[in-house]
């Protein structure tokens, strides 16, 4: 008994691997993955895909008018700071308060 029992459970382990790894191999097989990795350089092989609606119209949007004037840029000459280091002048908007 103890012979045949060592030739029959290694030829067993051996029969249910195979059979599992056939059973496993065919399960990837039939699965889609949505995986895509293209490059485009120069001309596409293929055209361009047509769709069959027309493109939508283009949006108006109608100007808006603000009920106070812009701000102005107004340029701020350059300065020595406390330190004596020179500050460059810049252009500022002078934003005067509308009351809200």
């Amino acid at each position: 008994m103890k012979r045949f029992t060592k030739r029959l459970v290694p030829a067993l382990v051996g029969v249910l691997l195979l059979s599992g790894l056939l059973l496993v191999s065919a399960e990837p097989v039939l699965a889609k993955t949505h995986f895509f990795f293209g490059l485009n350089i120069g001309v596409p092989v293929t055209p361009y895909p047509v769709y069959p609606y027309p493109a939508p119209a283009p949006v108006y949007y109608a100007p808006v008018y603000r009920a106070y004037p812009p701000c102005a840029r107004v340029w701020a000459p350059g300065y020595y700071d406390p330190y004596g280091n020179w500050v460059f002048g810049y252009y500022r908007y002078a934003c005067t308060p509308y009351g809200y």
